[in-house]
């Protein structure tokens, strides 16, 4: 019992402790004025691209796993059309990348 209310009480003090940290902004030059929403947006493309695309490949694996044990027999052609069906998947998160990379630029 000692042990659980000690480390609440060091992870309350951690989470007061964080405004003491923080720091004043940089003055704002020409450069360096406002948010980079270019930036900011290619995250969030790269972040739902990659989600997307992970489960999208789970999906594929799961569902050519399970087409191969109800079939053996077809195992070389289900094989195959996943690998290049995953291969597809994988193509359209570059293709997010690129965009993303010249999407950073604005």
């Amino acid at each position: 019992m000692f042990k659980k209310s000690l480390l609440i009480g060091v992870v309350a003090l951690a989470c007061l402790a964080l405004p003491a940290l923080a720091q004043e902004p940089a003055a704002a030059t020409a450069t360096n004025a406002g948010v980079r929403w270019g930036a900011l947006s290619a995250a969030f493309l790269l972040g739902i691209a990659a989600a997307a695309g992970a489960m999208a490949q789970g999906r594929a694996t799961s569902s050519a796993a399970e087409a191969m044990s109800r079939n053996p027999g077809a195992a070389g052609p289900i094989r195959l059309m996943t690998i290049i069906g995953l291969a597809l998947i994988e193509s359209l998160v570059l293709y997010a990348l690129l965009i993303a990379s010249q999407v950073s630029k604005l």
